[in-house]
């Protein structure tokens, strides 16, 4: 079971300002009854008026996706068990990698990434070897306290995830245990982790298929049909951080079962 840290909320306050300008005096005089009328002008070409917008269709959903959203979405594993929606607002989230992965290692990250993104319509992932939002560490168990304060110990995964004010996430730290892994595990790991770092913070129990799932086998290496789902219903334009369970049942169209 891999488990996961979480900093309390950042509150910040927004200031809109705006300026009212006065005229400046004496700059409205009125017309002078002897002034002659002014002559005719042609009316002005109409202007056809712009069709009104349409709004988006809602995304559809199923009723297990949409429950399995809220089981693993709305809160987290070390903190509330019920908060609104976190996620990235960024159209592009950066990932750098530090350590030495190994080959399957490095493989898995990429068919993690590809995959993510071919479910995201708002935001990517995108690997860089500089300054990132997004750090990964393959190191030894015994530094993981080191990179990551908030590690709780006896785990060979974990993400700690940091928001502001608004919900958005601002930055992640994942950690993933360099030694003594299965090349399988270790890539059940990579996904899972990363994942939860773009917003997806509780396990579930429910389904052994899901990466999400809580208990250490059978340790998937691919997104089930659920996960899928969910990951699309996060980056859709329907859900907006700081969307409670209301807010998000309103957002889309739950189809079949």
């Amino acid at each position: 079971m891999t488990l996961r840290g979480m900093l309390p909320m950042l509150l910040l306050t927004s200031v809109a300002l705006a300026a009212c300008t006065p005229p400046a005096a004496g700059s409205s005089a009125p017309a002078s009854p002897s002034a002659a009328p002014p002559a005719s002008t042609p009316p002005a070409p109409v202007t056809p008026s712009a069709s009104p917008s349409r709004t988006p269709p809602k995304p559809a959903v199923t009723k297990a996706g949409l429950a399995y959203f809220f089981s693993i979405a709305l809160g987290s594993e070390y903190g509330a068990k019920s908060a609104p929606v976190i996620r990235w607002t960024k159209p592009r989230v950066t990932v750098r990698v530090h350590g030495k992965p190994t080959k399957s290692a490095r493989t898995c990250l990429d068919k993690v990434v590809t995959d993510f993104n071919a479910l995201s319509r708002s935001t990517d992932l995108a690997l860089t070897t500089g300054p990132a939002d997004i750090d990964l560490h393959f190191a030894p168990l015994a530094t993981f306290k080191s990179l990551e304060p908030d590690y709780v110990t006896g785990n060979d995964g974990f993400v700690h995830v940091e928001w502001n004010g608004f919900s958005s996430i601002t930055r992640a730290n994942v950690l993933i245990r360099s030694s003594g892994l299965s090349p399988g595990i270790r890539c059940h790991l990579i996904r899972e982790e990363l994942t939860q770092g773009m917003g997806l913070l509780r396990d579930s129990n429910k389904y052994p298929g899901s990466i999400f799932y809580g208990r250490y086998l059978p340790a998937p290496t691919r997104y089930s049909k659920l996960d899928k789902e969910v990951i699309r219903l996060l980056y859709s334009d329907a859900v907006r951080p700081g969307d409670d369970k209301a807010a998000v049942t309103r957002a889309v169209r739950v189809t079949g079962s």
